[in-house]
């Protein structure tokens, strides 16, 4: 029985998938579960540059801030939105001030949370997202609550407070993680 090693695996899946979404996707999974790394896949292409799927590999692993890993179809739907109206400068899913939140620019100190009602319906969740809210307010991080049927029935919106919100931020000195 043939088996390929993880890179060469994502490699060959950028033959046949042909959404560049879904191939980020598959890249940034890969990358997150230490299966393939950005280095260990940019060796894939040198030893494979006639392979189908190498200019469409090459574009994902090119792409501003690199790969973003999402957790549901919200984010995701995000992600799709901020990268074809060209908002650049985003942290998926980056840790800040002890929280996780779901995009973070970290120059400006702005992170949106992509709020949907399956996870964050209920008592418990609703607590806890205005506590991490709270918090990363008080220390200087502006958060701009999203809903998936926001970014899916008024993109336009969407874009337009997000880059209203980057607009009025001060850029700040880098922080570390």
């Amino acid at each position: 029985m043939a088996v390929t090693s993880p890179p060469r695996t994502v490699l060959d899946c950028a033959a046949i998938i042909t959404d560049p979404y879904e191939l980020e996707r598959l890249v940034a999974e890969a990358s997150f579960r230490r299966l393939a790394s950005e280095a260990e896949l940019r060796a894939q292409l040198e030893r494979n540059p006639g392979k189908r799927g190498n200019r469409r590999l090459r574009v994902v692993l090119d792409l501003p801030g690199g790969p973003q890993r999402t957790r549901s179809p919200a984010e995701r739907a995000l992600l799709r939105l901020l990268r074809e109206r060209g908002i650049e400068g985003f942290e998926a899913n980056a840790w800040v001030g002890g929280y996780e939140v779901d995009f973070l620019w970290r120059d400006r100190n702005v992170a949106v949370e992509v709020d949907g009602w399956d996870a964050h319906s209920g008592r418990v969740a609703f607590e806890r997202d205005r506590l991490k809210a709270a918090s990363l307010t008080a220390a200087g991080i502006a958060v701009m609550p999203v809903t998936g049927r926001q970014v899916r029935d008024d993109p336009d919106g969407v874009v337009a407070r997000l880059v209203a919100a980057l607009r009025t931020a001060a850029p700040t000195a880098r922080r570390s993680r």
